[in-house]
């Protein structure tokens, strides 16, 4: 009961916290605007096109369950494509209002564990679609700047430390996600080096053979991971589904551009932008990247859009982005917990 009120406080000052930050970037955007202006504009974006960048996100969060789906399936677990979507929606509402995102991963292998899929298989699938993601990401990225490579070099001059740092995080997590997957000696040295550091802390209970235990239920989890190393075709799949997230998630920005009434031409500039952007804002340890993201498109996207409407569409692309789905989300995860609450009950 403990446990479940500190992870409840921990739920509401994550969400107290994006509010403030919320809050703050609101007070710093939009002073300068009454509420009947921002309606006015809003009433001149075609919302056809608003609809489909909420369509994009849900498509979003759809295809980390299908990744989450075929990874599950393929380390020979059963599972529903329901399920896996369930975690996958508990995933972005938690990482939504943790820092650098750090919220979600927890939360999806928390879900899979009370559905009794075990930790060696929640946390193997969890940390392999958080690898092909980071992959794809930067990817994603280097095409559309090899695509739209004068875009791409502006955007880099004016957010050149951002993009440097969320390349460095980035690629860093990508080793250290590729360490703890497939080498085995990796993780037993990681794991020996908490523990020495753990036994030193005053506060740490320092149980028998706790290292042993760890290094046990490590056996099982590269055991897990050797499978899915001999499965290239899982990776192929995962890949082309992420890639579709990625797309859909860096869409967003050019349906408002298009929403405003704008012709297609700039079209693969805006993604192009928005997958630099997506890179540079990732690893900024904040709720949602909340006001840098903000502060990051107002500097980027104002070659595109028109000076009276450019706070406008950040605004607009944020909602349909961040505010909209987290939610949504939080919606789902409530209907999530009460499913997992009232199948505890009846075991």
């Amino acid at each position: 009961m403990n446990k479940q009120i500190m992870k409840t406080k921990k739920q509401v000052a994550g969400i107290l916290i994006l509010l403030v930050l919320i809050a703050f970037t609101f007070c710093i955007y939009l002073r300068d605007y009454s509420l009947q202006e921002l309606f006015r504009a809003l009433k001149q974006v075609n919302m056809v096109y608003l609809l489909a960048g909420l369509g994009a996100m849900f498509l979003f969060v759809l295809c980390e369950g299908m990744c989450i789906y075929l990874i599950v399936k393929e380390l020979g677990y059963k599972t529903s494509f329901i399920r896996c979507f369930e975690y996958s929606n508990a995933g972005f509402y938690f990482s939504s209002i943790t820092p650098s995102s750090s919220g979600g991963q927890p939360a999806q292998i928390y879900f899979m564990n009370k559905d009794n899929i075990p930790l060696s298989v929640s946390s193997i699938t969890i940390f392999y679609v958080v690898y092909v993601y980071q992959i794809v990401m930067i990817v994603q990225g280097f095409i559309m700047g090899i695509l739209c490579s004068g875009t791409a070099i502006q955007f880099i001059m004016k957010l050149k430390y951002l993009f440097l740092f969320g390349i460095i995080v980035n690629t860093a997590v990508i080793l250290l996600l590729f360490g703890l997957m497939y080498s085995k000696k990796f993780v037993p040295a990681l794991v020996s080096i908490l523990v020495r550091i753990a036994n030193k802390l005053p506060f740490f209970n320092k149980k028998a053979g706790i290292e042993k235990k760890l290094t046990s239920s490590l056996s099982s989890y590269h055991e897990k991971a050797m499978i899915l190393r001999k499965h290239p075709r899982l990776f192929i799949k995962v890949f082309a589904v992420t890639m579709i997230q990625m797309i859909a998630l860096n869409i967003v920005p050019s349906l408002v551009y298009l929403g405003f009434g704008n012709r297609a031409d700039n079209f693969w500039d805006l993604i192009t932008c928005q997958s630099l952007l997506t890179i540079s804002v990732s690893a900024v340890p904040l709720p949602g990247a909340e006001g840098v993201s903000q502060s990051g498109f107002l500097q980027v996207f104002n070659i595109f859009f028109q000076k009276d409407t450019m706070i406008l569409a950040m605004l607009i692309q944020r909602v349909l982005s961040f505010y909209v789905p987290l939610i949504i989300s939080f919606l789902l995860y409530i209907f999530t917990q009460l499913r997992v609450i009232r199948t505890s009950e009846h075991r």
